[in-house]
């Protein structure tokens, strides 16, 4: 597995406090992790809640073979049709990117649940803020606008975050509450709990300016790689200046299916 991954899963334990989830789930039986990756939320949740079945759904079979036995993982397009009977919770993360049509998908979510389920996302605003400055880090900003526009041109938008509330409150959902967190990108912060947090993110942040978005600049957008590689360097350069005070918002947004939702979920 991809250290980045179990990087950014310590980054969400820190920032959850060691809780896996927002939403005010009461014993669910079925739960879905929609864009599983390396599986390690569906592994948690499926170990921290033996009464309910976890399914970790992905395009890549890269989870591991060793699991609780209330979890199975399934390859799927999560944009294709859902051959699932409905679920009492589910759960997406850091989809940005990948999504074609995000109202469609927020909608098939919510006829995918029981009445009284809930639907909880988790994204990053894919721009980074500074918070003692207006000076934006010059090849940071460069690289992520290169990212937002890649995406659109490919129909794959980065622009999630701040419109999931929205998309929920379109398909239906209910009693929507979005929590925005600012996370620093650096260890800059003099409190011990979000210095660390920092730090780790740093690590994570040096790790995507060299692998993530270089298909993104070359195959989309016309750069060869030196071009990618040079953009690269400025970025982790800017990374390790603690002079910007950098913070990214993450957006935690979950909502309920009407109780009293006449469908009795999607069943095939």
């Amino acid at each position: 597995m991809c250290p980045a991954f179990f990087l950014l899963s310590h980054v969400f334990a820190l920032l959850y406090e060691g809780r896996l989830y927002y939403s005010p789930l009461e014993n669910p039986h079925r739960v879905l992790d929609a864009g599983t990756g390396t599986g390690i939320w569906a592994i948690d949740f499926a170990d921290r809640h033996p009464e309910s079945f976890v399914i970790g759904s992905d395009l890549s079979p890269i989870q591991p073979g060793w699991i609780p036995p209330n979890l199975e993982f399934e390859v799927d397009d999560i944009e294709d049709t859902w051959r699932h009977k409905p679920f009492d919770f589910i759960h997406m993360r850091m989809m940005a990117g990948a999504i074609k049509d995000w109202p469609a998908l927020v909608a098939q979510a919510y006829d995918n649940l029981q009445p009284g389920g809930w639907l909880e996302f988790c994204e990053f605003e894919v721009w980074v803020h500074c918070q003692n400055t207006d000076e934006v880090p010059q090849m940071i900003h460069k690289w992520q606008a290169g990212l937002t526009d890649a995406g659109e041109r490919i129909g794959r938008t980065f622009d999630v975050a701040p419109n999931l509330k929205m998309w929920m409150e379109e398909a239906g959902f209910v009693g929507i509450t979005e929590n925005i967190i600012k996370v620093p990108d650096t260890p800059w912060p003099k409190d011990p709990r979000w210095k660390e947090i920092g730090l780790y993110q740093q690590q994570n942040m040096l790790d995507a300016s060299s692998a993530y978005g270089q298909a993104h600049f070359t195959r989309v957008l016309g750069w060869s790689v030196e071009e990618f590689q040079i953009l690269s360097a400025g970025v982790k350069r800017e990374l390790k200046n603690l002079k910007y005070h950098m913070v990214s918002n993450l957006h935690v947004v979950y909502g309920q299916k009407p109780k009293d939702d006449g469908a009795e979920g999607v069943a095939y």
